[in-house]
């Protein structure tokens, strides 16, 4: 009598591996920047793809930059920080770099005479990486790198940290805000909501996939024509747990294999437990850590409507004004200190600088905002 054979084997989905914040200082010349030396475009990448984080960043962003920035009562526009941009110019894109990163760097070039610098230019702090600090806890040199996903095609150049007695006239300035246990590197200041905006992108993603394979919840296909070799067995099942370790596998198939019909597996249907009412909740508690995390305390301040509606003007105004006294101004005051500081050595002079804020609504021209009471 033959004997059946039906073979199933469960297949352990991998738990969730997200970056980890971590200087890792190793053989290499420079300190990794997170465990995979990729921290700053995981950033990015959640600037980019998580709504939340990104509406959240940019009105910080755009409320930094403000309308102008005066230098000494005149536009930053009319004074040059290299022989292409103003200082306002370079400001803008260092804002940028701060919020995400809560860092940003600059390439300078020494006078000739070292008694100062010529000119400056925004870089990417993103694309850096700090060498290892001496005996008396410096960092000399920072490490370029177009693309550090590979080295070996873009291979980094080492630059000078930034030093008047330096001999190399191209030097790295870097700044970032101190944290506690960490030397080398800035941490983002919505360190806290990154897994939320993980789970944002991942949602998002889960159900374009979804939708482009059918919207199926979970498909069985019984193949009846005898179970494979061990062997084969095994580069099917590493095949599928390839295959159904994220949310790019939403609406896939299962396949099982068994000698027949009659010995084919009783196999119960899958139902997707992620219902609407849970994505719905999900949501909000996304949406909730992500402003928390930014400290941006009205949601109305991004377009994002509540149970209330967008309130009252004066509401807005009032949250509008806890956002500029809160997150806003801090921000501005640190780089004011840091340009007026780039300033001074580069024209010698005592330079003042101060940013001339949005304002939430034209009150002049428009006294009333429709829809808004």
């Amino acid at each position: 009598m033959k004997q059946s054979s039906t073979h199933v084997k469960s297949i352990d989905f991998s738990a969730a591996n997200l970056p980890t914040f971590e200087e890792v200082v190793n053989n290499k010349d420079w300190v990794y920047w997170g465990s995979d030396n990729l921290w700053p475009k995981h950033s990015i990448d959640l600037w980019n793809y998580s709504s939340v984080l990104r509406s959240s960043l940019n009105s910080i962003r755009d409320a930094v930059v403000g309308k102008d920035l005066l230098i000494d009562g005149k536009s930053g526009n009319l004074l040059m920080a290299n022989s292409m941009e103003s200082v306002y110019d370079v400001f803008k894109r260092v804002v940028v770099d701060f919020v995400v990163h809560n860092g940003f760097s600059l390439n300078t070039i020494l006078r000739k005479d070292k008694q100062g610098i010529a000119e400056f230019y925004h870089m990417d702090i993103s694309k850096l990486r700090s060498g290892k600090s001496d005996m008396m806890d410096r960092v000399l040199q920072y490490w370029f790198c177009s693309d550090w996903t590979n080295t070996r095609k873009f291979i980094p150049v080492e630059m000078p940290a930034f030093n008047l007695q330096g001999e190399t006239a191209s030097q790295i300035y870097l700044y970032k805000s101190y944290q506690p246990a960490q030397f080398y590197y800035p941490v983002n200041e919505w360190i806290a909501c990154r897994m939320a905006a993980e789970i944002d992108t991942e949602i998002k993603n889960y159900h374009l996939n979804n939708l482009r394979n059918g919207y199926h919840s979970g498909t069985v296909f019984s193949m009846n024509n005898g179970v494979p070799s061990e062997e084969e067995r095994d580069s099917i099942y590493r095949h599928l747990e390839e295959r159904y370790t994220s949310t790019n596998n939403a609406g896939q198939v299962i396949v099982t294999f068994s000698d027949d019909k009659e010995h084919e597996p009783t196999i119960t249907p899958f139902v997707n437990s992620a219902t609407p009412d849970m994505f719905i909740q999900l949501n909000e508690m996304i949406q909730q850590t992500i402003l928390t995390a930014c400290r941006i305390s009205n949601p109305t301040l991004l377009g994002i409507k509540t149970v209330q509606g967008l309130g009252s003007k004066d509401e807005m105004v009032d949250a509008y004004e806890h956002f500029l006294a809160t997150v806003v101004k801090p921000i501005q005051e640190k780089l004011i200190r840091e340009f007026e500081k780039i300033l001074f050595i580069q024209t010698g002079e005592i330079r003042r600088i101060e940013i001339v804020q949005n304002e939430l609504f034209d009150l002049k021209d428009k006294p009333e905002i429709e829809g808004i009471v």
